[in-house]
């Protein structure tokens, strides 16, 4: 047998994908899954994403027309939303239904954040939160009224979990629930809620027998929203949510979430690690979107006569920044591969949460100060707008220092909460 040449058996790395791990670790099903979404990505957000972010939403009349509008598409063109909870077919469809593992979804979820994170924030929410939440928590009726619905993005569910005094504590949430004779009586508020406009509200409330889980659909009497302006991920919709003496159904209770005190902030905390998977794997794709950017402008910009890319300071920071880049996407595959095992825990989730987000933040900054200045408007680059997003992304489900705490527990046996 005739050896074959080295030069026909490897291919040159690129900016992409340097290690070629997605060829060595996804399957057929696993590519394709990814391969959509990257079409997705091309077609429908990478040439209006820009005008968004600065807040021309054309054709859209506000931010909820194009957040719902892009729900639909996703749900439509990847049936991504709920991909991995087992047997959902039986409430949306076994026809409709096409299940993914945690590596197609977290690839998904990486071919998104290229493009913003706003729009894998508000997949995250609807999928890893909200859709989640019911399935795991809800009873059947509940289930088979908002799944479909919800897996096919006819309606949005949104999240509400942090309150201002103090996100990284939610044992110390305020907002109340009240039994009355005829269901309960919700009183309190939530901040920065993605997506709070949503047609159905996945709200946790105390009670006098412990945290619980409700369903708080839109229009209910006493329950408000009130949009936030901010400077980060403004391709999405973050709202406060207030409760005035809403009254809501006993019906709307999720069932599975009375649990004993101290048991039951195990329902939301499963919840926040469905989505601070997708966080990790989104993270590698905001990262590899800025460190494309970055080599693409060095080969073409001109300086003194020949490429930036010519420029020894110039390769040792995009070299810097692929490396991180790429160390993130093998933690995300690593990741994938506990959970298709069953052997993810949530400290896993901490430290890849830990050091992903910071790893992207930092080859972001890199990638903008390689940049020119119009790095800082809203038409020019990408790079900048990545890197205001993901500072976002460091402080929510779990700020940089608590998922530190976390995973300083689990190798220490001691808290230090």
């Amino acid at each position: 047998m005739t050896p074959i040449p080295l030069a026909e058996k490897t291919q040159l790395p690129t900016a992409r994908d340097f290690y070629a791990s997605d060829e060595l670790f996804l399957n057929d099903e696993e590519k394709m899954v990814r391969d959509s979404a990257r079409q997705f990505v091309k077609t429908e957000l990478l040439g209006r994403i820009r005008a968004w972010d600065e807040g021309s939403l054309a054709p859209y009349a506000k931010g909820e027309d194009l957040t719902r509008d892009i729900a639909r598409k996703i749900a439509s063109s990847l049936s991504l939303f709920g991909a991995t909870l087992p047997d959902l077919g039986k409430y949306v469809g076994e026809s409709d239904f096409i299940p993914m593992s945690p590596a197609a979804y977290g690839a998904a979820m990486r071919e998104i954040e290229y493009a913003d994170t706003a729009v894998r924030s508000l997949a995250s929410v609807q999928s890893s939160l909200g859709m989640f939440a019911i399935y795991s928590f809800g009873s059947e009726e509940q289930k088979k009224k908002w799944l479909p619905s919800l897996y096919r993005a006819e309606k949005l569910v949104c999240f509400g979990l942090t309150e201002a005094q103090g996100g990284s504590d939610p044992a110390n949430m305020q907002t109340r629930a009240e039994k009355t004779s005829g269901g309960w009586i919700l009183n309190g508020g939530k901040v920065w809620i993605t997506n709070g406009f949503a047609d159905v509200a996945v709200v946790w409330a105390k009670t006098d027998e412990g945290i619980r889980g409700f369903l708080v659909e839109k229009g209910t009497p006493g329950f408000s929203t009130r949009h936030e302006v901010k400077w980060a991920m403004r391709a999405g919709t973050a709202s406060s949510l207030s409760f005035t003496n809403c009254k809501i159904p006993a019906d709307n209770l999720l069932p599975k979430t009375v649990a004993k005190p101290g048991q039951d902030l195990k329902c939301f905390l499963n919840c926040l690690s469905e989505a601070r998977y997708s966080i990790v794997w989104g993270a590698v794709g905001a990262a590899r979107a800025c460190v494309e950017e970055a080599v693409r402008f060095s080969q073409e910009r001109i300086l003194f006569g020949e490429p930036l890319a010519a420029k020894q300071a110039i390769q040792s920071k995009l070299v810097w920044s692929l490396n991180e880049t790429e160390n993130a996407n093998l933690v995300a595959i690593q990741l994938a591969r506990l959970k298709a095992a069953g052997k993810l825990h949530y400290a896993h989730i901490s430290l890849a949460k830990y050091n992903n987000v910071d790893k992207a933040i930092s080859v972001a900054q890199r990638c903008v100060d390689m940049l020119p200045a119009d790095v800082f408007t809203f038409e020019a680059y990408d790079s900048g707008r990545h890197l205001r997003n993901m500072q976002i992304v460091k402080k929510y489900e779990g700020a940089h220092e608590i998922h530190a705490l976390v995973v300083g527990r689990a190798i220490t046996g001691v808290s230090a909460f």
